[in-house]
């Protein structure tokens, strides 16, 4: 899969920013995730509705979609589970799964989206 990259010297600055703005959008995601999975543990009766989605990866370099499954399973609640052979698309269980399409445009728009900011 290992396509040539687009980087240049130009683009160095919109990608440190990228990454700059990324930093405490994660740190709010995992506090958020944190927070919310350590409650239900703590409550007498959970609340985990679970199940596994389809995620298409419009991100083209190994790079962007290592760094995409990487932050999916880190984030409490959600694990990356398996990439399709020709990396077009990740499996992700999540423990709250009320919605599957919300969940796989959330994980679209604000990851893979950022992502692709950083490393493409």
């Amino acid at each position: 899969m290992s396509k040539k990259r687009n980087f240049t010297l130009k683009s160095l600055p919109k990608r440190i920013w990228a990454f700059v703005k990324f930093i405490p959008f994660y740190a709010r995601e995992m506090i958020i995730s944190s927070s919310v999975l350590a409650y239900d543990i703590l409550r007498p009766q959970q609340s985990f509705r679970h199940g596994i989605v389809a995620v298409d990866l419009d991100l083209q370099s190994d790079t962007a979609v290592l760094a995409f499954i990487n932050l999916v399973s880190m984030t409490p609640g959600s694990l990356s589970v398996d990439l399709s052979s020709d990396r077009k698309k990740l499996y992700v269980h999540s423990m709250y799964l009320e919605d599957p399409e919300g969940f796989v445009k959330d994980l679209k728009v604000n990851f893979e989206k950022r992502i692709k900011e950083i490393f493409e």
